[in-house]
């Protein structure tokens, strides 16, 4: 059997995504996009308390978890397909969700309260844009690697069968790396940038909020490589070696 669910793999096989079969790939959009509407209308709820958006993470991972796997997030998704987890196909079904969710979340939102928030760059200098670059990628990095130690059976760092624990440690790894990136404002998610942009520059009328954006792609993108590759060619040899 594939191993293709990333937070959690229930022994249902049911449960378990399979490339080609439509109803798994229908769970795994529709608990994609439900999943990260709910971390999409968290951060802008959380008005920038990272405790209150670490939990509405926690709460979106425990939600689309034991049916898409709960990467809620474009660069969690690039990684796994780079690490050859999901297939590409997946991956698209993936990201289309992550961001459409993301969207509609940020829709669910200005309506009830009539409020939207997004990512932005505070300064156009060349040395800050280069530090909320670099610090997307690096907080990015941790928090995938971390993701991709913890949902590998020969690295994992809790037993089988604890689904809860890996969930509460993933929220963690985001709540720890997202320290990494206070420069930036630490989002770490590129669906989530590009979603809540475009939803707010359209409300506001305001396109120049759009001209940055590639910081909150670029940064996190770099990053879910990283890792992965990091993961793949190094962690996993030096594991091994033990």
């Amino acid at each position: 059997m594939e191993e293709n669910d990333i937070i959690s793999q229930p022994k249902t096989k049911g449960y378990i995504p399979t490339a080609g079969k439509s109803r798994d790939e229908m769970r795994i959009f529709l608990f994609e996009f439900f999943g990260m509407a709910l971390f999409a209308y968290g951060i802008i709820c959380s008005q920038g308390s990272d405790e209150f958006l670490a939990l509405f993470f926690f709460a979106s991972v425990c939600l689309a978890a034991p049916f898409s796997g709960a990467h809620v997030n474009p660069a969690v998704t690039l990684a796994m397909l780079l690490s050859r987890r999901v297939r590409f196909a997946q991956a698209v079904i993936y990201w289309l969700a992550q961001f459409s969710g993301a969207l509609c979340g940020a829709c669910c939102c200005y309506l009830i309260l009539n409020e939207v928030d997004s990512p932005q760059v505070k300064s156009t200098e060349y040395s800050w844009i280069l530090s909320d670059v670099s610090g997307e990628a690096f907080g990015t990095f941790t928090f995938i690697l971390f993701i991709l130690i913890q949902t590998d059976k020969e690295t994992t760092l809790t037993p089988e069968g604890q689904p809860m624990t890996t969930y509460v440690l993933v929220a963690l790894a985001l709540y720890f790396s997202r320290e990494f990136t206070f420069h930036s404002g630490g989002c770490l998610n590129p669906g989530m940038a590009v979603s809540l942009q475009l939803f707010q520059s359209f409300q506001t009328g305001d396109r120049q909020r759009m001209d940055f954006l590639w910081v909150y792609v670029g940064g996190p993108l770099g990053g879910g490589f990283g890792a992965s590759v990091f993961f793949e060619l190094f962690y996993k040899k030096q594991i091994k070696r033990l």
